[in-house]
């Protein structure tokens, strides 16, 4: 079992929604919160959510609710949250994790259908549930955290992946701008590179990389673990966790460094242009009192 000696009390009864959950890190994720005391609404495209409720509800009694649910179909989420309450009576803890990558190319694609149902699931349904999250949280006066599954390819573009890659880096970006949302609903993300999950080990063309026959792909342990920070890590907000093989986890800062030059870009800009409008201010004022003292002025000839 993992060890998470530090987040268990703040695990304890906690009511976690968690998209994704029968399978890969979705289904790893939701073992270690029931194992931890928390109750746990499983939600899966895949009948076989089912069975991995049942044996969670074998293992630690009355831990954990489930849904059969396409992701596609992104008005279906209300109905999810609703059950989730109707089965445990609250929710503390969103997990946005279920994601799916794309086979091929995006240039390779006959029409729009792959790319508008990667975009739905990795993108559009992890918005609308934290925007139901978020109102549920407001409304009940609950403090409530939101955890959202995004990948180092949404910070490293790879040109066979690219609709992937966007999705996920517009899922980091959407991250960072719930930060506002602190203290009362924290949402936070977590940026796993290779890891051991049927995403990744059965997509052609990620495991056709050659760094990965090399290297391998990481434990979902560590990734869990650092899920399990993002919820729990009170000091985090809007932020995104990297979590590679061999390195702690890791905050990414390139949003504040970012920030910081494009805001003095647009200061800057905005200075200029101010400027530019004073001195063209000035320089009619000016003229308009030059003609004032030359009207009052009479020429010498009168």
């Amino acid at each position: 079992m993992l060890d998470t000696a530090e987040y268990r009390d703040k695990l304890q009864e906690k009511v976690v929604v968690v998209t994704g959950a029968a399978s890969g890190l979705g289904k790893a994720l939701s073992e270690h919160l029931a194992e931890h005391g928390s109750k746990v609404f499983l939600v899966d495209i895949s009948p076989s959510v089912e069975q991995v409720a049942e044996e969670l509800n074998r293992q630690h009694p009355e831990s954990a609710g489930w849904a059969v649910c396409d992701l596609c179909q992104v008005h279906l989420l209300q109905g999810l949250f609703d059950r989730a309450v109707e089965r445990f009576g609250h929710i503390d803890i969103v997990v946005n994790n279920a994601g799916i990558a794309n086979e091929r190319s995006l240039f390779s694609q006959p029409d729009h259908r792959e790319l508008e149902q990667i975009v739905h699931v990795n993108l559009l349904a992890p918005m609308e549930a934290t925007r139901i999250a978020v109102r549920y949280f407001r409304e009940t006066g609950r403090p409530g955290v939101v955890v959202n599954t995004a990948s180092v390819g949404g910070l490293l573009p790879v040109s066979i992946m690219e609709s992937y890659g966007t999705t996920k880096a517009g899922l980091i970006f959407f991250t960072r701008s719930c930060r506002g949302l602190a203290p009362q609903i924290r949402v936070n993300a977590v940026a796993p590179s290779f890891a051991n999950t049927p995403l990744v080990a059965q997509n052609r063309l990620v495991s056709g990389y050659p760094f990965l026959s090399s290297v391998g792909l990481m434990g979902r342990t560590k990734v869990v673990r650092a899920m399990l920070r993002a919820m729990c890590d009170d000091t985090l907000a809007g932020d995104t966790l990297m979590v590679a093989m061999g390195r702690l986890p890791e905050k990414i800062t390139f949003h504040d460094e970012v920030l910081a030059r494009v805001a003095s870009y647009i200061a800057g800009g905005a200075i200029s242009k101010y400027t530019s409008v004073l001195g063209t201010l000035f320089a009619r004022a000016l003229d308009g009192a030059l003609g004032l003292v030359r009207r009052r002025i009479p020429d010498k000839d009168e």
